[in-house]
């Protein structure tokens, strides 16, 4: 239970950093099978037949209880630490600096998954790639918008794609709220609607957003736990291909170096376009410090998670 517990505390740690997925994490930490299995228990032919009984006793309610009660209060305490790195330009370039490290970690873990490289496997990196590059070159990719006074059936659709992301063992959901530009203003949302109960009132804008993410992530699970197990043990090789690539084409979604101006109706900063950085800077030392940590803690939980496992 209190591994179970724990596991839930590092995937959602993973969760909601644009970098590392937390289906990497759980690969990482030998309990991505079980994931899968636990979400694809609910059999929702024996609910719509009105197998109740036999709906609930077939579900495994023990493991993803302590899981998603990890992940919740994981997410829950870093939402704050995260919100205030986004706002903070001296900051900012920091924390995506680790996060551009976490991308690479994990992409050179996933490729170091792949049984060869063959042909087909470079062509599948490379669409991927190019797949990834052609959609953060998109006016989707984020703009620096951090209010959360967005529509609540596109962050469903949102909840359901980084939910898809995360139960790949490559892609972070957050990754992809990040590069569709909804990663600043639903954690606010959440930022706020916790702030909100904690000071004795319910923030319900932020709320609205929070509960339809839930429930983007909710249904994304459900179905897509069946998609990603069928396509790892039937396209295994080329599905690992795929996400490689992604990773490696999307890096720009995540470059630490851009132009700012303040807000002053949201009191925060937002950022504007990309720049080189000054080389000599103290600003980029310390940002190639928090890449290099970024891309060892992949291999650190790694190694920490193999000493860990039964033999």
């Amino acid at each position: 239970m209190i591994r179970t517990f724990l596991s839930g505390l590092l995937v959602g740690a993973a969760d909601i950093v644009p970098g590392i997925s937390g289906g990497t994490v759980a690969f990482i930490i030998g309990i991505y099978e079980e994931l899968l299995a636990s979400i694809a228990s609910f059999s929702f032919s024996l609910l719509f037949r009105g197998e109740i009984r036999q709906f609930i006793k077939q579900a495994r309610w023990k493991f993803l209880s302590l899981f998603v009660l990890g992940l919740a209060f994981s997410i829950i305490t870093l939402a704050k630490v995260f919100q205030y790195f986004l706002h903070e330009p001296t900051l900012r370039p920091l924390l995506y600096s680790a996060f551009m490290g976490l991308v690479v970690g994990s992409s050179i873990f996933c490729a170091r998954l792949l049984s060869g490289y063959k042909v087909n496997t470079f062509l599948y990196m490379a669409a991927g790639a190019l797949c990834a590059y052609l959609l953060t070159g998109t006016d989707l990719t984020p703009a620096g918008g951090t209010g959360y006074d967005v529509n609540a059936l596109w962050v469903v659709v949102c909840g359901i794609m980084a939910i898809s992301a995360m139960l790949l063992p490559g892609i972070s959901g957050s990754y992809i709220l990040n590069i569709v530009g909804m990663y600043g203003p639903i954690l606010a949302a959440l930022v706020a609607f916790v702030d909100g109960l904690r000071a004795g009132y319910w923030d319900w804008p932020a709320f609205k957003v929070v509960a339809s993410m839930v429930f983007g992530v909710a249904l994304g699970a459900l179905f897509f736990a069946r998609v990603v197990r069928y396509l790892l043990a039937t396209y295994r090789e080329a599905t690992l291909a795929v996400l490689v690539g992604f990773m490696v084409g999307a890096l720009r979604a995540v470059w630490p170096f851009w132009s700012y101006c303040y807000d002053a109706d949201l009191h925060r900063i937002q950022v504007i376009d990309p720049i080189l950085p000054e080389f000599a800077s103290i600003s980029f030392i310390l940002s190639c410090l928090f890449f290099a940590a970024g891309i060892a803690s992949v291999f650190f939980v790694e190694k920490l998670a193999r000493r860990t496992q039964p033999a």
